[in-house]
């Protein structure tokens, strides 16, 4: 660790943004370093030395000449250092390696079942990390730290999990994962909730770069959400990312998990989706889907769907049209210009997405419509969660001034 943590912990302020500049920006030149900082040749040269010493950034090509030279343009030495991030949900873990720009070099996931515990998915999790070293010949030293996006409640600043409801496995409730993981791979580790974590990577090098005010939202076993105004993520009570799930849209509901009636993940959530599905069934309704009813999984009703059943049909667009009520509220509230839908649902419904997009624009201030730009997946899709949680400690070390 001590290479590049070293390196970096000891750039002074100027230093530091000068590399981020370049990092969220792709290659500069210095004429477009000096407008974008308001600094004197002098200055820029001075401070801009000791990163080139450092290796942390190199000349990288020429650009395009605006009637003189050619100017030369420096960018990240990607490769100087490299990122671990990790996405811990209910139903999977997923592990990624990346460089300092982001880009995925190893990527490795295991579904969570009912033998993983915390203190298995910890050696999981270490086993991966060195693996992926070893696979792109990469020593553990040149491994700046380690990203955790998770489901929450939390205490993000101890890294402690709280109480999440939902993992099949015993033994999530008041995880001090930071210190597990921390002990077990011997490198800085950073928490927050998955959510942040990719509306963050979404943010800074995604769909809402452009983007002041953005939202993104996973709809799977819970709905996890992650909201960004003003460039500045909107953090809930306990670091929760359920909230929006938990947003009363019929008090006189389904009872929830969380002790109040008609929540959103009531009806939106795959559980809520499963559990209307099979009551349909027991009722006497029919299906294309030929399974037992024990087996039959939210894949399978999507898939139905997809194929015209009715009885499958009905009920995704059913939930759609709650989750999308719901967040036409959320967009009232809150003002986003990009709005990212993902997770299993909308991976595997088509028809779940477009009606939720349909339902929200359609309820929400007519002001706001012309204005929203939604997304499926994202840019970084099913990645989005690890890479932001990767994208979290070099954050860390750039934001942390001295």
């Amino acid at each position: 660790m001590d290479e590049i943590y070293n390196t970096l912990i000891n750039l002074n302020n100027e230093a530091k943004n000068i590399y981020n500049l370049i990092q969220k920006n792709g290659p500069q030149s210095k004429n477009n370093l000096l407008l974008l900082t308001n600094m004197k040749l002098t200055t820029l040269n001075r401070i801009m030395e000791p990163l080139e010493d450092e290796g942390l950034i190199i000349q990288s090509s020429i650009g395009e000449s605006t009637g003189g030279r050619k100017p030369v343009l420096y960018d990240v030495n990607a490769y100087k250092g490299y990122l671990a991030g990790i996405d811990i949900s209910r139903t999977y873990t997923q592990v990624v390696i990346t460089n300092l720009k982001m880009e995925i070099l190893y990527r490795q996931q295991f579904n969570m079942n009912k033998s993983h515990t915390p203190n298995k998915t910890v050696e999981y999790i270490n086993d991966i990390i060195n693996n992926g070293l070893k696979n792109i010949k990469v020593g553990e030293e040149r491994l700046l730290g380690v990203g955790v996006g998770t489901v929450g409640p939390m205490d993000r600043e101890r890294g402690i999990i709280i109480n999440p409801i939902n993992f099949d496995a015993p033994g999530w409730n008041d995880v001090h994962l930071k210190e597990m993981l921390e002990d077990k791979i011997q490198h800085p580790v950073f928490l927050d909730n998955g959510a942040n974590t990719a509306v963050m990577a979404e943010m800074l090098f995604g769909k809402g770069k452009s983007f002041s005010n953005l939202v993104y939202i996973n709809c799977g076993v819970g709905i996890r959400t992650g909201a960004i105004s003003s460039r500045t993520i909107v953090r809930t009570v306990n670091n929760a990312e359920d909230a929006f799930g938990h947003m009363v849209i019929d008090v006189d509901g389904e009872p929830c998990s969380c002790g109040n009636f008609g929540c959103l993940e009531c009806y939106s959530s795959i559980p809520a989706i499963t559990n209307k599905f099979v009551s349909g069934l027991k009722k006497g309704r029919t299906s294309k889907v030929s399974k037992p009813i024990n087996d039959i999984n939210y894949v399978d009703i999507c898939t139905a769907a997809e194929n015209g059943d009715e009885l499958a049909k009905e009920i995704l667009t059913g939930s759609a049209i709650i989750l999308g009520t719901g967040l036409a509220n959320f967009i009232n509230l809150l003002n986003p210009g990009l709005i990212i839908l993902s997770g299993p649902l909308v991976k595997h419904s088509s028809l779940f997405y477009e009606v939720c997009i349909e339902v929200a624009l359609r309820k929400c201030y007519k002001n706001h419509q012309d204005r929203i730009v939604f997304s499926k997946g994202g840019y970084f899709e099913d990645n989005a969660i690890a890479v932001g949680s990767a994208a979290m400690v070099l954050e860390h070390f750039l934001n942390d001034k001295n």
